[in-house]
Formats: structure tokens, sequence, C-alpha cells
């Protein structure tokens, strides 16, 4: 027999030793590519990548005061979390490292489960580093 799994994917924030279930999760991968231009040229003759970033947003559910002592410290800075991961149905995974919170709200309905929103970016994804030159 067949285990079926229902979810997509097993999405997890680690805060240190602890894990957080996430619900939902985007993100976005930005490259920023400046084109260089030879003296008199009108068409590029090469390029510069300049910049790679990574940001998303998450859901998590659960009480909006449980949360923001895992993400935050007491004086509501954002703490940096070890990384946000992503367990694949065919059993990899993708992590987005060094993850700081730069957002959050909140949305309440009544007789529901409290749902929590967190806008993050992270330094890198599966632990990539700078190019050597």
């Amino acid at each position: 027999m067949v285990d079926r799994k229902e979810a997509a994917a097993d999405i997890v924030v680690n805060v240190g030793n602890e894990q957080v279930a996430v619900e939902q999760l985007s993100f976005t991968k930005e490259i920023e590519i400046d084109t260089i231009y030879g003296a008199g040229n009108i068409i590029p003759s090469g390029y510069a990548i300049t910049e790679i970033s990574y940001a998303g947003n998450m859901s998590i559910k659960g009480n909006k005061k449980d949360l923001e002592d895992k993400f935050f410290d007491e004086n509501g800075v954002p703490e940096i979390l070890s990384s946000i991961t992503v367990t694949h149905l065919d059993g990899g995974s993708t992590s987005f490292d060094s993850a700081l919170v730069t957002n959050q709200g909140y949305e309440v309905t009544s007789g529901e489960t409290v749902e929590t929103e967190f806008e993050w970016i992270a330094m890198s994804k599966d632990e990539d580093t700078n190019p050597n030159n």
C-alpha cells in the first residue's frame, strides 16, 4: 500500500532548536543585472549580476503573541531564523537560510483559528555562496 500525502510539501521555520509549522509559503528570487556598453556602442557588450535576493510571505496558524516571541526579541527587533525549510514529497528539501521577518499582520474570524502572516527575507537559498571572481 502507498502512503498518501494530502499536502504538496511540509514547511517549517527553524528557530534555534524549535520548529514552527508553516501553513502557506510563497517566495521570490530577484536577480539584478546591469548591462555594460563599450565606448560608442548602443548594444550591450556584456552584463554584470549585481544582486540576488530572496523574499516571500508565510502564513502560520496560531496565536499571534506566541509567534512574536519566536520571531522578535523583547524590543521588537527581528531575530535571525536559522532557516525556512520546505520538505518536498520526493524527499528533497529547499532551505532559505538566515531569514529575517520584515513585516507581520494577522487575521481573525469569529470562531476560527488565528492566521498570522509574515513577510521575510533570506540571506541565501540552500546555503549558496558568492561566486569566485
